[in-house]
């Protein structure tokens, strides 16, 4: 994460000078026709980095009471699309404007919980070997918000608005594990996995290959799945003129309301996001 902030930073001072030079081109530009009114309408590409982070918590869907709940995941995820801006008032000295945002969002997690002991088996000799329970979560969403922005001062300005998701498919994946530990490697045993019952219908447990040290448990859709997604979105951002185009640094968090799944669960998604629109004049 603070790779990611540095990163932003950089970018943001060294286009300061390029932003400087072309606001001064501007402003002497097309003398000619120097009544032409400035343009009011932005459209182009938004692209960036998504720090998922779910929250709330579902329960293992094993039903094992040696496994808690899954409390909390996050993982790296990403967000690209389109992007449109119309500005409000005078566009010369505008401060405020309206902008929509049409993308692709990525929301994936990784949980991980530790669990008991357990007694596995290695060339016929029993050992107790510490297990884990973790679920990988994948995410996709096609997001629709609509955002007003109001400049503090010159580039520099806050945005907020509301957001409306689609999900787009989405799977879950539960893995029953042994902690391998070199002193005492250890492995499942077939009679290990025909024990355990089908957690959920139409899948049976299986293992991950032939080491035979994890066990997956559930490989399918969401649990649950709800359909859509409501969020509300605000953060700044601090715009960099570059001829007739906009170069649009943002940061943004994405706080979501609406619950993943509908089996009675608290179970949200939120995201830190970092990313830069291009906007061009039109």
């Amino acid at each position: 994460m603070r790779f990611f902030s540095w990163l932003f930073f950089f970018c943001l001072i060294a286009a300061l000078p390029a932003s400087l030079f072309a606001q001064e081109e501007e402003e002497l530009s097309d003398p000619l026709n120097p009544s032409k009114a400035p343009p009011r309408i932005y459209l182009g590409p938004v692209a960036g980095y998504n720090r998922s982070l779910h929250s709330g918590g579902f329960p293992s869907v094993a039903g094992d009471v040696s496994c808690p709940k899954f409390e909390s995941g996050t993982e790296n995820g990403y967000y690209f699309g389109i992007t449109g801006e119309y500005l409000l008032g005078d566009p010369k000295n505008s401060k405020s404007s309206v902008f929509v945002r049409l993308t692709y969002d990525y929301m994936p997690a990784f949980f991980t919980v530790p669990g008991d002991k357990y007694p596995s088996n290695l060339n016929g000799n029993v050992t107790e070997t510490e297990v884990e329970h973790t679920t990988r979560i994948k995410y996709p969403l096609i997001n629709f918000e609509a955002m007003y922005k109001f400049n503090i001062f010159k580039g520099f300005g806050i945005t907020a608005g509301p957001q409306i998701g689609f999900v787009m498919g989405g799977e879950q994946e539960q893995r029953f594990t042994l902690k391998f530990d070199p002193a005492n490697p250890a492995q499942f045993s077939t009679e290990d996995l025909s024990k355990i019952p089908p957690p959920h219908p139409g899948y049976q447990p299986q293992f991950t290959d032939d080491t035979r040290t994890s066990i997956i448990l559930y490989k399918g859709d969401i649990v649950g799945k709800t359909s859509m997604r409501f969020a509300l979105v605000g953060g700044v951002q601090y715009e960099i003129l570059l001829n007739k185009w906009y170069l649009v640094p943002h940061v943004l968090y994405n706080f979501g309301i609406t619950k993943i799944n509908n089996v009675g669960d608290n179970w949200t998604v939120s995201a830190l996001q970092i990313g830069v629109d291009l906007r061009r004049a039109f």
